[in-house]
């Protein structure tokens, strides 16, 4: 009888401290909601919608679309002055010590995914994350969902527990298989930039691109046509290069202050550029010489191959970093030929660029036998100037037929 009542007693406690932390998470998500649409918080949402529905790729979205990228703006879009929306709200006065201390935990843990519900009971989920299978309970905080249902949402760790997110869906039935095939195709194209990515990785770094697959599935279109090309992989794993030369070290940090000088807001050029700049040192094992040449040259192949900058010249960079032209088109010659480097390379470029993913859209539309895609051209033989002018073509046509 004694072992009951304690039972009975244990059960009451859980279930009070069950209580509280969902009132601190329900409150707490309205709070975020609120300041997403905040005039504070404007500028930073407007940089990162724009660059979670890219003009080119979307149009005509219904007004509550923009919940889909709810989370991520919040916790992953690095907004203006280098820091995400939510850790801004952090920093304000109007939250308990509580509720920014979960704010901050949301930030650093939150799990997003595509979550097969396995079972529910006591206004909990039994959640199984697609594809990587990994098993999470979740506090559905009023959310609808039966076994069998897959759940579109961020985990946010409150305490001890998760809780579904600012923003949860149910995916249509039948659309798992693909959106699954399609989650494997991202995680190649990632792994070329980033061979230790984690789904972790993939899910907060490409939420938008995969966001556009759900709209292509729900089209009907046969996703599993859509396959990653042809490819090689970077040298360098993001770890720090054993027994590497300080000046090597210098070199990257300039590399990644140099290549966000003339970047849009909110545009991530440096982590691409030091991926290359360290392939290059790795491939070709520099010595010291003039670390401002390799620099340079680094600038040169990244603006010009990467980025797919026409206009930029090898006197233009090497006037900017202090080096005779012809060193800059030397070494700029050593990358291109160790690394193989192409234009819109993949193990280089931001995968979330507006031209990236306009090329990525002609590759999928052009593998799925799409329209003018398909009766024109066969998209793998163009160059991505060519393919960026069919894709702005291919939209003004659409956008005069819907007006």
């Amino acid at each position: 009888m004694s072992t009951d009542q304690r039972g009975s007693s244990h059960g009451k406690v859980c279930s009070l401290a069950s209580a509280r932390t969902d009132r601190l998470a329900r409150s707490l998500r309205s709070k975020l909601r609120d300041y997403l649409q905040s005039d504070e918080a404007a500028e930073g949402v407007g940089l990162g919608l724009a660059r979670f529905f890219p003009e080119g790729l979307h149009e005509e979205l219904e007004p509550d679309t923009w919940r889909l990228a709810a989370d991520w703006l919040a916790f992953e879009f690095m907004a203006p002055l280098w820091n995400n929306l939510a850790l801004q709200m952090a920093g304000g006065p109007s939250l308990s010590p509580a509720e920014r201390a979960a704010l901050v935990a949301w930030t650093e843990g939150a799990v997003p995914g595509f979550f097969r519900v396995e079972e529910v009971a006591r206004r909990e989920a039994r959640l199984t994350r697609l594809p990587d299978q990994l098993p999470f309970v979740a506090r559905t905080l009023g959310a609808a969902v039966r076994p069998g249902n897959v759940v579109m949402t961020w985990l946010l760790p409150t305490e001890s527990v998760f809780h579904f997110g600012l923003h949860a869906a149910l995916l249509a039935d039948g659309l798992a298989g693909g959106l699954c095939h399609a989650l494997a195709v991202e995680m190649a194209l990632l792994g070329r930039q980033r061979p230790q990515a984690t789904w972790n990785d993939l899910y907060r770094t490409a939420w938008p691109r995969i966001m556009w697959y759900l709209f292509l599935l729900g089209s009907g279109a046969d996703v599993t046509r859509i396959q990653a090309p042809p490819g090689l992989s970077v040298l360098w794993d993001g770890q720090p290069v054993e027994g590497a030369p300080d000046w090597w070290r210098e070199v990257a940090s300039w590399v990644r202050t140099c290549s966000d000088m003339d970047a849009r807001i909110a545009e991530n050029r440096s982590d691409g550029a030091e991926r290359l700049w360290w392939d290059a040192a790795l491939a070709l094992r520099p010595r010291k010489a003039n670390p401002q040449s390799w620099l340079a040259a680094v600038l040169y192949v990244f603006r010009r191959y990467v980025l797919g900058d026409g206009t930029v010249t090898q006197a233009d960079v090497a006037a900017a970093c202090g080096v005779p032209a012809s060193a800059v088109g030397r070494r700029s010659r050593q990358i291109v030929k160790a690394l193989g480097v192409q234009p819109f390379d993949l193990r280089y470029v931001d995968l979330l660029d507006a031209d990236v993913r306009a090329l990525w859209e002609i590759h999928c539309l052009s593998a799925l036998g799409s329209g003018l895609v398909r009766d024109l051209v066969d998209a793998s033989a163009l160059s991505p100037e060519t393919q960026l002018a069919i894709h702005r073509m291919l939209r003004d046509m659409a956008r005069r037929l819907r007006d």
